[in-house]
């Protein structure tokens, strides 16, 4: 039987296009500097999804903490950036290609997911065809773990301004101990890097404090004050208010574990930059 698969559409331009090149830049980019026992598992991140060249370390940083671990199903989360549609698309293909292999789709997982509410969840081949935000984590996830894992792509589009407590208790009654949560984010977009830095640290720190309502008093804040250039505090709303929502109901610990932005960079502008942090959710 013929196989569904979806082939990359940012490789060469977000990643490196071959798998050589690809293993040569995530070699540099995962650092296992760490030492000592496994801690505890991680059970959800939020990474950035720019090139690799601009927030590649940050990423990495955060995956490489979960490469001693076996995991079943990485579920990524991100709002749509190449479509606009109502509801929530989960990708219908059977696998995704990238450069360096084929993973599998939880074809089990999607199918209790958009069986719980059929009128939010759809499956959109459109939604997934060109959009960046999740298919630049599936090279590094392919780095760092052992074949075998499947991957759930789900980009939310339009929606009412409570989805993520509602797909937070979905995922949770399909989501096991052996899955991963992954929201794909960037943080401030365009102010200076001196005025992004000073948002994006305290943006980062109510994500890893799960604090829904802080974050969006903080963004509320920030725009109002009309920051030269400032666009958004964060990209991703819905994703990141999900896995927060889903750390906060399971009480999982939140960690800050890197940031830079555009702006440090070889040749980035200092002017105007994005901002890129990661943050590490685990049991308690």
């Amino acid at each position: 039987m013929m196989q569904w698969i979806r082939n990359p559409a940012v490789a060469g331009s977000f990643y490196p296009g071959d798998a050589t090149g690809i293993d040569t830049m995530l070699t540099r980019l995962f650092r296992y500097e760490r030492s000592g026992s496994p801690t505890t598992q991680p059970k959800a991140l939020i990474v950035p999804h720019a090139g690799w060249i601009y927030s590649g370390s940050v990423a990495a940083a955060a995956f490489q903490s979960f490469e001693r671990y076996s995991l079943h199903t990485i579920v990524l989360l991100g709002n749509a950036h190449a479509a606009l549609f109502d509801g929530i698309a989960v990708a219908p293909h059977d696998a995704w290609r990238t450069p360096t292999g084929i993973v599998p789709i939880d074809r089990v997982m999607r199918s209790r997911l958009t069986e719980i509410d059929p009128r939010l969840y759809r499956h959109s081949e459109e939604a997934h065809r060109r959009d960046h935000v999740l298919e630049v984590q599936v090279p590094m996830l392919q780095h760092v773990l052992q074949a075998g894992f499947m991957i759930l792509p789900v980009l939310f589009g339009r929606n009412a301004n409570d989805v993520h407590r509602i797909c937070a208790r979905q995922l949770l009654s399909v989501i096991t101990d052996d899955d991963l949560l992954v929201a794909s984010s960037d943080l401030s977009h365009y102010p200076s890097r001196h005025d992004g830095e000073a948002i994006d640290r305290t943006t980062l720190q109510l994500m890893a404090g799960m604090d829904i309502e802080g974050l969006e008093r903080h963004e509320s804040a920030v725009m109002r004050q009309g920051v030269p250039g400032l666009e958004t505090a964060f990209c991703s709303p819905d994703a990141v208010r999900t896995v927060l929502e889903t750390s906060r109901l399971k009480h999982w610990h939140g960690e800050v574990i890197a940031y830079s932005n555009s702006g440090d960079a070889e040749k980035g502008k200092r002017s105007c930059v994005v901002g890129y942090g990661s943050v590490l959710f685990r049991k308690s």
